[in-house]
């Protein structure tokens, strides 16, 4: 994974528009999605003035032409300060409720062969909301196509409800990806219950405990997100004919249910580590313990081939005709009495 690390320029000025992302540029495009109750009209012209109360989507994907963007959005009067965040891509989940709009940014993860992770930044303002995407974010596909499939409903419940329905799609992905590590992780447990003396692949789990802590670090300021949204809808309950706080409140849960998950999550993948290197040093045991098993048995022919070994001119058995076979045996001899000593006092 490459980490987001602070790339502004030394000296810039607050408000200092420029685009600090590390992955590879992705072409600046800038669509807008007019939904209406009869119909949605997709174009690359946006339409500011908004006479017909239509929900508008303002959809920027590519950071990398900042004047572009800049340019174009210019008649929402968004801050500079918050285009700065947009463009710097290195922001943890957060949530600003301004006098004129409310500015989100969230993360859209994936785990594959790397891990990646992509801002996708919010302008929430009356009927239009600006998304701002590092580079595509397949969520924001799935919902585009429960649009075209029910725009009435979308046009009905308002951008607050289109506004849901995203960062929805996103806490569903975190689920996704940490039921995955769940699966591997059971894996894991599955196979060293099948063999309860073996350890397990240590570099699978170090990589599964990265991926977590991973989805962890972005999941609980995702949590906080969404519980100031839902404390904004419930204090502007009253001022829509259908209520946004249910749905709300249930993406609130969800990021509850996520956050408590993880927790579990990683309580298995410490006690799998647990076992592990508990087996780790129970086969490492074992291999001392017959190394020292050995060593105590190669003693006995150690001490009398020393014995035999001596400069002394009388030595027992020097003159008699059997005497090396009497002192290989009485080697073998000893070693096995110690051998049959150490089993049955279950030494090995």
């Amino acid at each position: 994974m490459n980490k987001k690390l602070f790339l502004k320029s030394k000296g810039a000025a607050p408000g200092t528009i420029i685009y600090e992302g590390d992955t590879a540029p992705v072409q600046t495009n800038i669509t807008c999605f007019k939904i209406t109750n009869d119909k949605i009209i997709e174009s690359d012209v946006i339409d500011y003035d908004n006479k017909d109360k239509s929900i508008t989507w303002v959809r920027v994907t590519g950071l990398s032409d900042s004047s572009k963007v800049v340019e174009a959005l210019k008649p929402f009067n968004i801050d500079s300060l918050t285009l700065e965040d947009v463009f710097e891509t290195y922001h943890n989940p957060k949530f600003d409720d301004t006098f004129d709009y409310n500015f989100i940014i969230m993360r859209s993860l994936s785990i594959n062969t790397n891990m990646q992770d992509n801002q996708i930044s919010f302008i929430h303002k009356d009927n239009f909301l600006i998304t701002f995407e590092e580079y595509h974010c397949d969520e924001f596909n799935i919902v585009l196509q429960r649009i075209y499939k029910h725009f009435n409903n979308f046009y009905t419940w308002g951008s607050n409800y289109l506004l849901y329905a995203l960062i929805d799609a996103m806490i569903d992905n975190y689920i996704m990806i940490l039921n995955s590590i769940n699966l591997s992780v059971d894996s894991l447990e599955d196979t060293m219950t099948q063999d309860v003396t073996y350890p397990c692949d240590t570099s699978e789990l170090f990589t599964l405990k990265r991926h977590v802590n991973f989805l962890s670090r972005h999941t609980r300021a995702s949590y906080d997100v969404v519980n100031q949204l839902l404390k904004l809808s419930i204090e502007h309950s009253n001022d829509n004919d259908i209520s946004i706080v249910p749905y709300y409140e249930d993406l609130f849960e969800h990021a509850m249910y996520l956050n408590e998950a993880i927790l579990y999550c990683k309580d298995s993948i410490r006690s799998v580590y647990d076992e592990n290197m508990s087996r780790m040093q129970l086969k490492s045991n074992k291999f001392i313990n017959i190394l020292t098993m050995l060593s105590t048995l190669m003693l006995p022919p150690m001490v009398i081939g020393g014995i035999f070994g001596m400069n002394f001119e009388k030595i027992p058995f020097t003159s008699y005709s059997h005497g090396f076979a009497v002192s290989v045996f009485a080697m073998f001899a000893v070693s096995f009495v110690l051998a049959w000593f150490f089993k049955k006092k279950n030494f090995f």
